[in-house]
């Protein structure tokens, strides 16, 4: 495993973590993805899975192998998330980009059961009560994109 700078570490966790609560909240979702005021564009599936994959440096598609090496997650905090990571990977593979669509399709609801889930198993392995609040609450920007 690598070192990693601290600050990175954080910020890449906090930016997972909340990627992670996004995919898990299909109440959010809904009402984001489809509320015609919501002028934030990170609101969106498309979004979702840019910040996810691009940005998080996922895109390899190589589950959490990479991230795990580098130190940004525990072995254990991989494996907790691993099945909604495979979920998501093959969801993003059919090529969906209408919300409605997408909002209505059972295969994009197990991808969003398997992000509770892994929630649920993180909280159990998070000690950190910041990382707890980002992974369970939504941000000040998604309540106001829903609303």
């Amino acid at each position: 495993m690598k070192a990693v700078i601290p600050d990175v570490r954080s910020a890449w966790r906090q930016n997972w973590l909340g990627s992670l609560q996004e995919l898990a909240d299909f109440n959010l979702q809904k009402r984001a993805w489809l509320n015609p005021n919501n002028t934030n564009p990170h609101y969106s599936y498309v979004e979702y899975v840019a910040c996810y994959f691009d940005d998080l440096r996922l895109a390899s598609r190589d589950s959490y192998s990479g991230v795990v090496d580098e130190g940004l997650l525990t072995p254990a905090e991989a494996s907790a998330a691993a099945e909604f990571h495979a979920r998501f990977d093959a969801y993003v593979d059919l090529r969906h980009s209408d919300p409605e669509v997408i909002l209505a399709d059972p295969k994009w609801l197990e991808v969003v059961e398997a992000a509770r889930a892994a929630q649920a198993r993180l909280l159990v392995l998070l000690d950190d009560d910041a990382e707890k609040a980002i992974l369970t609450r939504r941000s000040p920007y998604a309540i106001s994109a829903a609303s």
